[in-house]
Parts: structure tokens; C-alpha cells; sequence
């Protein structure tokens, strides 16, 4: 008995964003995992304060870079004005923390742990309005 399926399975079909929106999402978990480790990386060793702070505006080029890979052909799909939004104030707030207080790190990982939630969301969000429209 060849190619039988259960009635309740689903195709599964994958979309040209699926990689951005996967890549978006590990990078986001990542950069969490970072701010709430990198305190106590930082305490347990002074000298890694410039190494490891120094890494932020490199991060953030990369994460612009992935969504607008992400997003631009998600928004040209579905047309989900609130991913954009979600979006742009995810790397709002990874700019302000990389770019404006980075030399205070309470306010740096504040505003880079709520970056990296804003971020995740919105490739979560724009991989299931994406699957819905295909």
C-alpha cells in the first residue's frame, strides 16, 4: 500500500521566507541569550567588557540585514503593516542599545532584550501570515 495519508495531515508548504524568518528567529534567541548572559560574563571577567560590548553594532547590521530579506517579500505577500512595525521597532531599540547607551549596560541589554522580543515576534509573525497565503 503505497502513498497513503492519514486524513488529518497537512500539506506542508514552504515559502522563499521560511530561511530568513528561521535565521531571524535563532539570531533573536541568540541576542537574548547573549544580554542576560553577558552580565555575568562581564562580571566573571572585566577584561571581555570591550570585546564582547563591542560586537553590537556588528549584530545589528547583520540582523537589518536578514530582515530585510525577511520582510520585504513577507510585506510584498501579505501586506501586514503591524509585522513591519514590529519590525522596525525590534531594530529601534537594538539601535538605541547598540549605538546610543552602550557604555551602559543595564540600559543596553534592557533595550536589546525588548529589540530581540520585537524581532522574534515579527518573523514569527510573518512566517504564519506567509504559510496562510500559500
Amino acid at each position: 500500500m503505497s502513498h497513503v495519508h492519514a486524513s488529518s495531515e497537512e500539506p506542508h508548504h514552504h515559502h522563499a521566507s521560511d530561511p530568513p524568518d528561521t535565521l531571524g528567529q535563532v539570531l533573536s534567541a541568540v541576542c537574548a541569550v547573549h544580554c542576560v548572559a553577558t552580565p555575568f560574563l562581564l562580571g566573571l571577567l572585566p577584561a571581555a567588557a570591550s570585546v564582547l560590548g563591542g560586537a553590537h553594532p556588528v549584530l545589528l547590521v547583520v540582523v537589518t540585514g536578514v530582515a530585510l530579506w525577511a520582510f520585504i517579500p513577507g510585506y510584498r505577500c501579505h501586506r501586514a503593516k503591524h509585522v513591519l512595525g514590529l519590525a522596525l521597532g525590534g531594530i529601534a531599540f537594538l539601535a538605541l542599545g547598540a549605538l546610543v547607551f552602550h557604555d551602559d549596560l543595564a540600559v543596553d541589554t534592557g533595550l536589546s532584550l525588548v529589540g530581540a522580543t520585537l524581532m522574534m515576534t515579527a518573523h514569527w509573525r510573518n512566517r504564519v501570515l506567509l504559510r496562510r497565503a500559500h
